[in-house]
């Protein structure tokens, strides 16, 4: 398999490491390189012993500038480049699955699985390009009606779950991206430090005309903690990467609304 892992860890517990390790140990990786942004290094022998290259950068300068350092130093020498969360667990035949897809659809940019929480529930990661009335909306009104009947839409849940088909979001916690794409048209934005990051790099792949594809064929099980909506710090990093992100793409996006659209019309949705 022509594969390399990226992973970004913070104060990650041996119980993560070993688990995520696990999933890992049955694929024949090109690299598996960690950046672990904790004040200390005292992760580093548990992550070595586990087989991952490990670097440590203490100054943490953010999700998606960590995950730039891995493929720019790694990511030409494997056709698929796939980014992790620390909180996931998957069988090697899940990725096996992936790679087999990205092998038989040349334009697909990248290709995420249907992703479950421990306890069996399905996670609704399969997403429309957000607005801010939507943000804000998914912010700041949880578990409210006007939330509800926007998230039927926004979350793709007419979609079948264990369907095949191109969205313009896909979730930052589990990505297999094709390389030769990347190296074409970048990884993550730096200006993000933390959230947003795997939407800017969603729209830049449909854009491209490498679309990022839902698998629901493929399973991961995720454990998604959602810090930014139990964290004032969080929040905030939250807020400034979403400020930055519609001021990139616009407050009043056409172009949205026109992906978006394309996206439901697979379902016979009209936006």
């Amino acid at each position: 398999m022509s594969l390399g892992v990226g992973l970004v860890a913070f104060q990650m517990s041996n119980k993560f490491i070993e688990r995520l390790s696990r999933s890992l140990q049955d694929i024949d990786l090109i690299y598996k390189v960690v950046v672990d942004n904790s004040p200390s290094d005292e992760m580093r022998t548990n992550f070595i012993e586990w087989g991952w290259e490990y670097i440590h950068c203490p100054e943490n300068p953010g999700f998606g500038t960590s995950h730039n350092l891995i493929f720019d130093r790694f990511g030409y020498k494997a056709k698929f480049h796939l980014v992790v969360n620390p909180d996931i667990q998957f069988s090697s035949k899940a990725v096996f699955d992936l790679q087999d897809f990205m092998r038989d659809n040349l334009s697909v940019g990248a290709v995420a699985p249907a992703v479950y929480y421990p306890n069996g529930d399905f996670q609704e990661l399969r997403k429309l390009l957000p607005s801010p009335y939507g943000w804000f909306l998914r912010r700041f009104r949880i578990a409210s009606r006007s939330l509800e009947k926007y998230n039927e839409r926004f979350e793709l849940r007419m979609a079948p779950k264990d369907g095949i088909f191109k969205y313009p979001y896909m979730s930052g916690c589990f990505m297999f991206l094709r390389s030769e794409v990347i190296q074409e048209i970048g990884l993550f934005d730096e200006n993000i430090f933390m959230y947003g990051e795997d939407t800017d790099l969603s729209r830049r792949l449909w854009n491209n005309g490498t679309p990022p594809y839902y698998y629901g064929k493929a399973i991961i099980v995720h454990d998604f903690a959602k810090g930014s909506h139990k964290s004032i710090k969080l929040l905030w990093i939250a807020i400034k990467s979403t400020v930055y992100y519609f001021n990139k793409w616009g407050w009043i996006d056409s172009e949205r609304k026109k992906i978006n659209s394309e996206c439901l019309n697979q379902f016979n949705i009209k936006k």
